[in-house]
């Protein structure tokens, strides 16, 4: 990611040999690899440097607005290992990306409350749902960064009205993520999926609360490109409502 969206609305193989039948696969271990969950620098760029992550995520479901463009963003990096091309040409096994697969699951063994087991048992299309994205990444080790869209915000509000989820971030699901693309000879590149552990609670992350505004800008400012994820968030009420991270007044 290059450009940060607003935070309100960020809402993100073999070689040319393949036998018949992987290629109608579209997935070779270790080709196409999701490293990891990357850390977002000030600004909202999203690094490239595989050291920069997070190995799990917290959701609270009581921030998220209506006018959320998602209620979690998922940030992979992403790293082609197919060997590169050694002619000075277009190289062949460079990996030009379409979308992400995302799925949410429950976590086998781990349990979730009786109502959010029941949310995501009739989620349908959202739990399971592809998201466009584009972007080459070298062959040869290179990567790319990106930005995903990996919890809607329907979701997120399906939890919300079915209850379960208290201040206690104790109850996890699974993103699962896999990165859709095809190489410059048309080769078809489905990633190794890479799985995700994720926080759900209902006011985990929410800090210090007042009226609407605050006097000046609170201590928590919240993750720049998602209020309602990993990072404690100070909030204020207008009418009612939360709004997170809260309005200050102006000078």
């Amino acid at each position: 990611m290059n450009d940060r969206p607003s935070s309100r609305h960020l809402l993100a193989f073999a070689v040319v040999t393949l036998p018949v039948a992987l290629a109608a696969c579209g997935r070779v271990p270790g080709q196409l690899e999701i490293l990891n969950d990357q850390v977002p620098l000030a600004g909202g760029v999203i690094p490239t440097n595989p050291g920069v992550y997070m190995g799990e995520g917290t959701l609270d479901v009581s921030i998220v607005r209506a006018d959320f463009g998602t209620a979690y963003f998922f940030f992979p990096l992403l790293e082609n290992n197919l060997p590169p091309s050694t002619s000075g040409a277009i190289d062949p096994n460079q990996i030009q990306l379409s979308g992400f697969q995302v799925d949410i699951t429950n976590i086998p063994g781990a349990g979730l409350p009786a109502p959010i087991q029941g949310v995501l048992d009739n989620a349908g299309a959202l739990a399971h749902y592809q998201v466009p994205w584009s972007g080459g990444v070298d062959a040869g080790g290179g990567h790319l960064s990106a930005i995903v869209a990996a919890f809607p915000v329907g979701l997120a509000q399906a939890m919300v009205q079915a209850g379960g989820l208290s201040r206690d971030p104790s109850t996890i699901v699974q993103l699962t993520i896999s990165a859709m693309g095809s190489t410059n000879n048309g080769q078809h590149m489905t990633s190794d999926p890479f799985h995700f552990p994720l926080h759900l609670c209902s006011g985990c992350l929410v800090g210090n609360t007042a009226s609407c505004p605050f006097p000046s800008a609170p201590p928590n400012p919240g993750n720049d490109c998602n209020p309602a994820q990993d990072a404690p968030v100070d909030c204020c009420t207008e009418n009612g409502a939360l709004l997170c991270p809260g309005v200050v007044a102006t000078q």
